[in-house]
């Protein structure tokens, strides 16, 4: 995810997202366009997750995702007028302003991700469950055995060059118990 976007990146987003997706609510055009228009506010506008959890946030579904068509965040206080929204948007344009688009496979746009940033009150990793962790960290444990593998069958490949017997027999047994390992705890 991006620290800082630049505002071309944000226009060329908005423009693509615009040609390609029809919002639930008319009005989350409107503010679209609008910033696609203002420099000033789009400059202070951030494509984030989780804008609920902002100072100042707006959420905007798309045709054909399941979520809620609008909602805007003030300080704590959620409101669904979309028009209040926007007179907020033009009034308050020097503020930090968080944007979070609701539309299917989000995340395999490139477009979006290049625009996509962390959001500084709701930080990623938070939202990564025990499961998950354990799921990577299990991937990243096979990862480094199946490497430790494959460079004991290259050492195995040189002892039998260099016809090294007590090498070979002492990393076939170091791969064996590798392999058993991968194999009795790893489920890839």
């Amino acid at each position: 995810m991006n620290n800082r976007v630049q505002l071309k990146d944000k226009k060329n987003f908005l423009k693509w997202y615009l040609q390609r997706y029809q919002m639930k609510r008319r009005e989350s055009m409107w503010i679209l366009n609008y910033l696609l228009n203002h420099d000033i506010v789009l400059n202070k506008a951030k494509f984030v997750e989780h804008a609920e959890k902002t100072p100042r946030g707006i959420k905007m579904a798309a045709v054909g995702s399941e979520q809620e068509a609008f909602k805007f965040y003030k300080d704590g206080h959620s409101f669904d007028n979309p028009e209040q929204a926007f007179h907020e948007v033009r009034l308050n344009w020097h503020t930090d302003l968080y944007i979070e688009l609701l539309f299917s496979d989000s995340w395999m746009s490139a477009e979006y991700l290049a625009v996509l940033e962390d959001n500084p009150f709701a930080s990623w990793n938070d939202t990564i469950s025990d499961e998950m962790n354990v799921e990577v960290n299990d991937a990243i444990d096979y990862f480094q055995l199946s490497e430790k593998r494959n460079e004991l069958i290259r050492e195995i490949d040189r002892a039998l060059e260099n016809d090294e017997k007590e090498a070979f027999l002492a990393l076939t047994k170091e791969l064996k118990e590798i392999e058993d390992h991968m194999s009795s705890e790893m489920h890839y």
